[in-house]
C-alpha cells in the first residue's frame, strides 16, 4: 500500500512541475540556438557589404580563440577555390543598432555538382558564441519537430518552428540551376531568399539535423541536406583529404 501510495504522490508531483520545466529547458534551447546563428556577409571590391546568408556555430576551436560555422556552398561567389577563398566574408550577430563585424575565413566549399551545399568558415574573435552540435539525421522520422533561426528577406535574425515533412525525398537529384542537391528531405518550415546555410535542428536531439539549402517556391517545405552528408564532408575537410569532382560554377546571387 505504501508503494502504491508514493508511486501516486510522485506522479502528482511530475504532473505538478513537468510543464513549467519543459517550458524552461525549451527556452533555454531556442536561446542557445538563437545565439549560435550569426549573418555571412560578403564584401566587394568597393568595400560595400552585403548580407548573403545564415551561418551557424557547430564547433568551438581547440584552442578557444574561435568558432567553425557552417552554410551554404552556394553562398560563396567565385569559380575556383582560389577566387572564393581570395573574397572577404564577414558575420554578425545582429545585435540591435550599430552591428559588429567579424572576420570569416573561409575553411572549404563544397563541390555543388554533387550535393555539397555546405560552406565551414573560422572565426577567431574573443567574442563568446554559443554552439549548437551536429546531431543524426539517420533516426529522423516524418513529423520529427525542428526549429530553424534564419534571417529570410535579410529582415534579421527570425525563429521558426516546423517538422519533418519528408525525411528522405525517393527522387531524381533535385536542380537548382548550378546546384545539384541530393539525398535531401523537406522539412514544413518557414524560408525564403537568406536562410539558405541555416541550421534545422532538432527538438528531441537539441542538435543539428539538416541545413536549409532551398525551397520548393510553394508552401509545401524547405529543401534541407541532412547533417550526416555534411559529417562526411567536414570530416574529409578536417583529414585534408577533401576533393572537389570538378572547380566550383560561380554562384549566381538572387538564388535561395
Amino acid at each position: 500500500m505504501k508503494t502504491i501510495i508514493a508511486t501516486i504522490v510522485l506522479g502528482l508531483v511530475l504532473a505538478v512541475t513537468t510543464p513549467a520545466q519543459t517550458s524552461t529547458v525549451h527556452q533555454q534551447f531556442v536561446q542557445t540556438v538563437y545565439d549560435s546563428v550569426a549573418l555571412l556577409y560578403g564584401q566587394d571590391e568597393a568595400g560595400g557589404m552585403k548580407m548573403t546568408c545564415t551561418a551557424t556555430a557547430y564547433e568551438q576551436l581547440a584552442d578557444k580563440t574561435g568558432y567553425r560555422f557552417v552554410s551554404a556552398a552556394h553562398c560563396v561567389a567565385g569559380k575556383s577555390d582560389r577566387e572564393q577563398k581570395a573574397n572577404k566574408y564577414y558575420i554578425t550577430t545582429d545585435e540591435l543598432g550599430a552591428k559588429t563585424f567579424f572576420n570569416a575565413t573561409l575553411i572549404e566549399a563544397g563541390d555543388k555538382s554533387v550535393g555539397d551545399d555546405f560552406a565551414i568558415f573560422e572565426v577567431k574573435t574573443p567574442k563568446v558564441f554559443l554552439v549548437t552540435p551536429l546531431g543524426t539525421s539517420k533516426s529522423l522520422k516524418v513529423g520529427d519537430k525542428v526549429i530553424n533561426v534564419a534571417s529570410p528577406f535579410g529582415l534579421g535574425k527570425q525563429y521558426f518552428e516546423g517538422y519533418i515533412s519528408e525525411a528522405k525525398l525517393d527522387r531524381p537529384p533535385l536542380d537548382a540551376g548550378m546546384v545539384t542537391w541530393t539525398d535531401v528531405m523537406l522539412v514544413e518550415i518557414g524560408a525564403a531568399g537568406g536562410s539558405s546555410g541555416s541550421a534545422i535542428v532538432s527538438e528531441d536531439q537539441h542538435a543539428i539535423v539538416g541545413f536549409l539549402v532551398g525551397t520548393t517556391n510553394t508552401t509545401i517545405g524547405a529543401i534541407c541536406i541532412p547533417v550526416d552528408k555534411f559529417k562526411v564532408f567536414e570530416q574529409a575537410v578536417k583529414a585534408g583529404t577533401y576533393k572537389k569532382s570538378k572547380a566550383s560554377e560561380e554562384f549566381s546571387e538572387g538564388q535561395n
